[in-house]
């Protein structure tokens, strides 16, 4: 049976599986090219079985092998260039999906560009009718900055990214959805690819962060040499397809043998650029050729170099490097839809089509491109054409398991070492043990919550923290845990007294971050005149939603309803139905009824629509209700809603809901669909 763990030496394994199985705080995983990453994704999947996962990938052939989706397929994203608010076309059963996965995998993320990042926010949060960052899921980027950098077509496509950005660099943490937002950087330092071969771990560190030393340029120089029959099999990466493939093929060709032609089978939907082998496979016998699947005997990996012994129609026999021969059995990979499975209420992988071929490919040559994620025990880099892009040679370099199993056709010039000075600066911040200590301390303490979508006590817990990082004087977290208690928050009545602030905790100081701060914290401190000052310096500083929220309680708390009226009409002009805030929609329903006298029925429904798994919703619409005699429509027998039409106590309903929410769900969705329907013809 096979053993599935994690590295407990590994101390970035061991955080990294913290913050995926305790918490649910998006992060980015990377490291160094033969780090184990996919392999610690692999086990983590296994491992955590609280969580449902769907693993993305940019390319077809990565999202294949990765055994996901591409991130274009699974969102219903256009191929061009995303403009802001570019929501992706998704059927309902991919929105029923998207409500019921847990965690999103998005693997060769140095691959990805920003706008598409921006674009799976949107079209979360839209979908999910939430202001949560990427609709309150979390996200793990996975990949390795270093390596090959997202890729921009016409020089059209990358002014106008340039005009949405302001960069030229379209890195995937540059994406709006980011900024501001701690985006926690776990780096897996523990090389496992180079790990007999001290000296070429050091070349390819200096390599990979622009140190490169004319001692290094000499040692890779000194594997300037032609390959021979006596190497064995070696392959070669180049920088370009056309140069590849014409080695292919002209070796092929120089091969003075019958050639035999084996044509794949595709089943049901199978995208013919998702093929990790070719459709028609041409072979010669001494063709040199490479796996492109991993064998469940581990005969063989996923890169592995081999040379054709014997063909006939239907067979292929291959001798591996270490002399064995093998019969090659024909083998089919899937293509794969996420599905939500009603009855079991977990998340299935649908097949919704299959390729068969063997699993080889001529690989006398590839692309650096294609030989990202792969292991080779000896390679020749072709040189003739130069490198050209960020992060080409490192990835060149890393395939290789050692310095001697190493082969240049030309001598490496200092330049092709070249490293985004952006990146290597974006690097300064992996692994900062404060940083990675306080998400998991926030995402532990409120994890537990979030998965009952006991958002109340969510936000206690996130006010707890504030209260106490303000006081350790780490200024820079409380901010950070503030704004992530008003994302999460729906009703805030249980947060006012469970602190008690002291102005002069904070630095002094005008900035208005320190004023936000301070007008947060005396809000539910219950000193609220403080609160209200706080919050207008704020403002006068800088205009932000979240400051008018807090003037609005402040005045609310204080009596002053009408002037709170007055700052919810200005939160009302900025306020997006598609992605609606929910504790604003709270405030201004209760207000609006309890002490305005406008109306605020059709805000609470708009809630619960919003918030369907929040009990309070429910419970506040219906006292609304009450309050102007209304019944809830029904089309048909529902205790449910007989009860929520009835004079029954509001703890004896509360009791009855939660209870159908474990044993009658469906019942719980009649409900939520009669108060989606329902119709007030408010004033």
């Amino acid at each position: 049976m096979e053993t599935v763990q994690i590295d407990m030496q590994n101390p970035q394994q061991v955080l990294a599986y913290e913050l995926i199985a305790n918490t649910n705080s998006s992060f980015f995983l990377t490291g160094r090219a033969g780090t184990g990453k996919t392999t610690f994704l692999h086990n983590v999947q296994k491992l955590v079985k609280h969580k449902q996962f769907v693993t993305l990938a940019p390319t077809g052939v990565a999202a294949i092998l990765a055994g996901g989706d591409t991130i274009h397929s699974f969102f219903g994203l256009p191929m061009e260039v995303c403009p802001p608010e570019t929501m992706g076309n998704l059927s309902q059963k991919k929105i029923l999906t998207l409500l019921h996965v847990d965690t999103i995998i998005i693997d060769e993320v140095s691959m990805v560009r920003c706008d598409i990042i921006d674009a799976i926010d949107y079209t979360l949060r839209r979908t999910l009718r939430t202001t949560l960052p990427f609709g309150g899921k979390q996200i793990i980027f996975v990949g390795d900055m270093f390596q090959l950098p997202p890729v921009v077509g016409e020089k059209a496509e990358r002014d106008y990214l340039y005009d949405l950005y302001h960069t030229n660099q379209f890195f995937f943490y540059k994406a709006k959805a980011l900024n501001g937002k701690r985006l926690v950087k776990i780096e897996f330092e523990k090389v496992y690819r180079q790990k007999d071969d001290k000296q070429y771990r050091h070349i390819l560190e200096n390599v990979r962060m622009n140190k490169v030393t004319p001692e290094d340029i000499m040692h890779l120089n000194n594997r300037v040499k032609q390959t021979t029959s006596e190497d064995g099999m070696v392959i070669t990466l180049a920088s370009i397809n056309k140069t590849a493939d014409g080695i292919n093929l002209q070796r092929l060709a120089d091969i003075d043998s019958k050639e035999y032609s084996y044509e794949g089978t595709v089943t049901g939907r199978f995208d013919t650029k998702k093929m990790p082998a070719d459709l028609i496979l041409r072979l010669k016998v001494g063709a040199q050729v490479m796996f492109t699947r991993n064998d469940q005997y581990q005969r063989w990996a996923n890169g592995t170099l081999a040379k054709v012994v014997k063909l006939t129609d239907d067979e292929i026999h291959v001798e591996l490097t270490d002399g064995k021969t093998y019969m090659v059995p024909c083998c089919s990979w899937d293509s794969f839809n996420y599905e939500y499975d009603k009855d079991s209420r977990k998340l299935k992988k649908e097949v919704t089509g299959s390729f068969t071929q063997f699993p080889l490919k001529l690989a006398w040559a590839i692309t650096i491109h294609k030989s990202q994620g792969m292991t080779f025990e000896k390679l020749s880099l072709n040189l003739s054409r130069g490198l050209f892009a960020d992060g080409q040679l490192y990835v060149a370099l890393s395939r290789v398991i050692s310095l001697d199993g190493l082969y240049l056709s030309d001598p490496i010039i200092p330049q092709y070492a070249h490293t985004s000075r952006e990146i290597i600066n974006y690097a300064n911040s992996y692994n900062d043990e404060k940083v990675i200590g306080n998400e998991i301390e926030c995402g532990k303490a409120v994890y537990e919550y979030i998965q009952k979508n006991d958002y109340d006590e969510a936000a206690k817990q996130y006010l707890l923290l504030v209260h106490k990082k303000t006081k350790e004087g780490d200024i820079k977290e409380a901010i950070q845990l503030a704004k992530r208690l008003l994302d999460t928050l729906v009703c805030d009545d249980d947060l006012f007294g469970c602190i008690e602030f002291i102005p002069g905790e904070l630095p002094s100081g005008d900035h208005w971050v320190s004023n936000f701060l301070a007008a947060f914290l005396s809000l539910y401190s219950c000193q609220y005149e403080k609160a209200l000052e706080y919050s207008n310096m704020v403002l006068a500083q800088h205009h932000c939603q979240e400051a008018l929220y807090l003037k609005s309680r402040a005045l609310a708390k204080m009596e002053r309803y009408k002037e709170a009226d007055e700052v919810n009409v200005l939160l009302g002009k900025a306020f997006d139905l598609s992605t609606p805030d929910a504790k604003v929609l709270y405030m201004i329903a209760m207000l609006n009824e309890l002490h305005i006298g406008d109306p605020g029925l059709d805000y609470m429904r708009k809630l619960v629509e919003a918030k369907p798994k929040y009990d309070k919703g429910i419970l506040s619409l219906r006292m609304l209700m009450k309050r102007h005699n209304i019944m809830l429509d029904s089309l048909q027998e529902s205790e449910l809603v007989e009860a929520f039409n009835s004079d029954m106590e509001e703890d004896a309903f509360a009791s009855m809901l939660k209870e159908c929410r474990e044993k009658a769900p469906k019942a719980v969705s009649y409900l939520i669909r009669r108060i989606k329907n329902q119709e007030f013809n408010e004033v």
